[in-house]
C-alpha cells in the first residue's frame, strides 16, 4: 500500500465512480492522514538543520538571512487549480508542513493576475484550465516571471505532452516560463512537499511593513521620472501618485489591492471630474499609458476619449 499513498491526485476519469464527487474527496483524505504526519515530523526536522545548511551554501538559506527580519513569517503558497478536490488536498498536506496556503479554481488569467497581485506570494503551483491541456497557463507562467517581484512557478499538470515540453526547455514558451519544477500527475507527496519548500526559499519575501511600501514608492518615483512625468507628487503610506504628462495633463496612478490592479485616472482640465483611463496588473504598463493622456483628448463635457 506504500505506492497507493505516496501518489495521489492523477486526473479523474469520468464515469468512472471510484473517482467521482464527495467519495472520492474523502478516500483520498482518509489515505493521506498518515501521510501528513509523517511530513510534518520532516519538515520540521528539515527546518531545523540551519548548521548543514548554511555549510552547504543552501540557496533556501541564503533567502531566509536576507528576510531582514522577516524570516519569522510562514512561506505563502498560491495553489492554481481547476479541480477542487485537488487544490483542498494540497492545501491540506502544505498546511500541515508549515506553509500559509490560498487555493484558486478559476483559471482565467485575469483572476489568476489579481490573486497573485493580492496575496504576493513566494511561490505559485500552476495548473492548466482543464488536465488535458495547459493552454493559457504558459503565458501566466511567464508573466509571473516578468513582475517587479518575480514569483518561482512550479507547473503542476496531468499534461503530459505539457511536462515533457516544460523539462526540454526546447520551445520558447517553455523557456519564457522558467518553471521552478515540473510535476505531473499523479504525483509524490514528497516531491511535492520538498519542491515547493526549494521554491519558496528562492523567492524574494514580499515586504508589507511601511519600510516596504516606502521602497516600492522610491522605485513608483524613479520610474515616473525615467519616464518623463512633471510635478510628481507620491503618497508617503502607499503606491499612489498624482503627475502632469508633457503637454501638463494631470494624471493619477494608484494600487488598489482589493482589485490587484493599478487604476489610471484622467482629470479633468478644470479639475472638477476623474475618469478612469485604464487598469493594469503591472506597474510598467500603467505608467507608459498614463504618460500618453493628452489634454487633447479630453471631449467638451470633460470626459476622457481613451481611443
Amino acid at each position: 500500500m506504500e505506492d497507493a499513498t505516496h501518489c495521489v491526485a492523477g486526473p479523474k476519469k469520468s464515469g468512472d465512480p471510484s473517482v467521482s464527487g464527495q467519495a472520492a474527496a474523502h478516500g483520498l483524505r482518509a489515505v493521506l492522514l498518515r501521510r501528513i504526519l509523517r511530513i510534518r515530523t520532516d519538515f520540521a526536522e528539515l527546518t531545523d538543520e540551519r548548521s548543514c545548511l548554511r555549510m552547504c551554501g543552501c540557496p533556501s538559506t541564503v533567502a531566509r538571512e536576507r528576510d531582514g527580519g522577516m524570516a519569522g513569517r510562514k512561506r505563502r503558497v498560491l495553489v492554481l487549480d481547476s479541480d477542487r478536490d485537488i487544490a483542498e488536498l494540497i492545501h491540506a498536506v502544505l498546511t500541515d508542513a508549515g506553509f500559509d496556503v490560498s487555493e484558486l479554481t478559476d483559471m482565467r488569467s485575469d483572476a489568476i493576475r489579481i490573486a497573485v497581485g493580492r496575496q504576493e506570494p513566494d511561490c505559485v503551483l500552476l495548473d492548466g484550465a482543464s488536465s488535458a491541456d495547459f493552454g493559457e497557463s504558459w503565458l501566466n507562467a511567464a508573466w509571473m516571471q516578468t513582475r517587479r517581484r518575480p514569483i518561482p512557478v512550479i507547473m503542476f499538470t496531468a499534461d503530459a505532452p505539457a511536462v515533457r515540453e516544460a523539462r526540454e526547455l526546447v520551445s520558447g514558451r517553455s523557456r519564457a516560463a522558467r518553471f521552478e519544477a515540473v510535476l505531473g500527475k499523479p504525483f509524490d507527496l514528497d516531491e511535492l512537499v520538498d519542491r515547493v519548500a526549494r521554491a519558496t526559499g528562492h523567492a524574494l519575501p514580499f515586504d508589507p511593513s511601511p519600510r516596504g511600501e516606502t521602497r516600492r514608492t522610491a522605485a513608483f518615483r524613479a520610474k515616473l521620472e525615467a519616464a518623463g512625468a512633471r510635478n510628481i507628487h507620491m503618497s508617503s503610506r502607499r503606491e499612489w501618485t498624482n503627475f502632469q504628462t508633457e503637454d501638463g495633463a494631470t494624471v493619477q496612478i494608484y494600487w488598489w489591492e482589493r482589485d490587484g490592479v493599478y487604476y489610471v485616472m484622467r482629470h479633468a482640465e478644470s479639475g472638477g471630474r476623474i475618469d478612469q483611463v485604464g487598469r493594469f496588473f503591472d506597474l510598467d504598463a500603467a505608467i507608459t499609458l498614463g504618460l500618453s493622456v493628452r489634454l487633447s483628448q479630453l471631449d467638451e463635457d470633460g470626459h476622457g476619449n481613451a481611443g
